[in-house]
């Protein structure tokens, strides 16, 4: 795994689940930080994926998300997608609140995509 996917997981208190595989990563840094991931992960692990790191709210239907994706995967294309936001106070990794954007792509039953906005601001 790459160097900025292991600080973007971190920056965000992300908890990967076994078998979850970092499609790509984008990371922009200006007056604020920005990392935007997609995540492979297995069909029965999305639930411990949001668990693990955290997550306080639960999916809604559809997409409320709108910023970039990672290029290359895009989940407007998605034709069963759930999305939800919440935030982590500042901590070791995170020098100031961090927003979390989620949104899981289950377009392919059998291997979901997780999209990941991390983000100050």
């Amino acid at each position: 795994m790459s160097t900025a996917a292991l600080t973007a997981l971190d920056f965000g208190g992300i908890v990967l689940p076994p078998g979850a595989e970092v499609l790509g990563v984008l990371d922009e840094r200006g007056i604020d930080q920005l990392y935007a991931l997609a995540i492979a992960v297995e069909p029965d692990t999305v639930d411990s994926l949001l668990a693990d790191s955290g997550f306080t709210k639960e999916l809604e239907p559809g997409r409320q998300v709108f910023l970039p994706p990672v290029p290359g995967f895009d989940p407007d294309r998605g034709a069963d997608i759930a999305s939800a936001q919440d935030a982590l106070p500042a901590g070791r990794a995170r020098p100031a609140k961090v927003t979390r954007e989620v949104l899981i792509d289950r377009s392919d039953p059998d291997r979901p995509v997780a999209h990941l906005w991390l983000f100050t601001t």
